[in-house]
């Protein structure tokens, strides 16, 4: 299991680990922390200039998983690149697809919006390359999707 997770608004120079909340960046370290928790093998946090983070493990306390993050080694990317590494692509968006009449693949890279959504231009690539996935009209916070979409992977056979 492959997650993503894209932030335009979290930029690196601008990440406080005194107050997460700045620019939301709780959201995504909330994401990655449950995320893997949930079983997920990798989390890739991408920021708003292709900063990219590849996370395997982390504490499960928010504050100190931020710090190991964000003092871990990053590359840049973007995502065209980072989509062109996987073969099935999923987008969870409100708009997609029931997420039950979809065929989920485990192998597949499962990829979220943080509280603002993806740039359209994000989107626009994503309506050529990925399967767009919804979990229902309800809005779910990111990591709330990714424990759940976690959950669904791990039952297939």
């Amino acid at each position: 299991m492959h997650f993503l997770i894209k932030s335009d608004v979290a930029c690196p120079w601008n990440i406080d680990l005194k107050n997460l909340v700045k620019n939301r960046v709780d959201v995504l370290v909330d994401f990655v922390v449950e995320s893997l928790r949930a079983g997920v093998e990798e989390v890739f946090l991408m920021l708003c200039d292709g900063t990219t983070y590849r996370v395997t493990s982390a504490p499960e306390r928010s504050r100190e998983a931020a710090g190991r993050i964000f003092a871990s080694q990053s590359f840049k990317t973007d995502l065209p690149t980072l989509l062109g590494a996987y073969r099935h692509v999923y987008y969870l968006h409100e708009k997609g697809v029931d997420v039950s009449r979809v065929a989920l693949e485990k192998d597949g890279l499962y990829i979220f919006g943080d509280h603002d959504g993806l740039a359209p231009a994000d989107e626009e690539l994503l309506a050529r390359r990925a399967v767009w996935v919804s979990l229902g009209a309800t809005p779910y916070m990111s990591w709330q999707a990714a424990v759940y979409v976690a959950y669904l992977l791990k039952r297939l056979r």
